[in-house]
């Protein structure tokens, strides 16, 4: 195994780690803010950079803004949700949405 997926195992271990120890402190919006630092996807962007190119960090790039949509939906379930029926249930259910409008953008982006 290369050395260079260990550390973007590392990177992202931390990231989880140092969201999860904040949000448990019920520091919420500094999770938040560590879960939505542009490290992860920086160090993405490098790494496609690095074996791809250009065209391809833009694709990808690309594709992030396209798949907000999605994530917003994910969100947005968990938000309104968990009162309601519960943390798992619309945690579930919040991953269905996203799976299902990210499969319809993605059909529709075919054609």
């Amino acid at each position: 195994m290369e050395i260079k997926y260990f550390l973007y195992f590392l990177i992202g271990g931390f990231t989880v780690s140092l969201v999860t120890y904040f949000a448990s402190q019920s520091r919420g919006l500094l999770a938040a803010f560590f879960a939505n630092l542009p490290v992860i996807t920086a160090v993405t962007f490098l790494t496609i950079y690095l074996e791809s190119g250009q065209k391809a960090v833009v694709s990808y790039a690309e594709g992030l803004i396209i798949m907000l949509f999605p994530w917003l939906a994910y969100i947005f379930t968990i938000i309104f949700l968990t009162d309601r029926i519960g943390f798992f249930q619309s945690l579930i259910f919040g991953i269905f949405l996203y799976i299902l409008f990210a499969c319809l953008i993605i059909g529709i982006k075919k054609f």
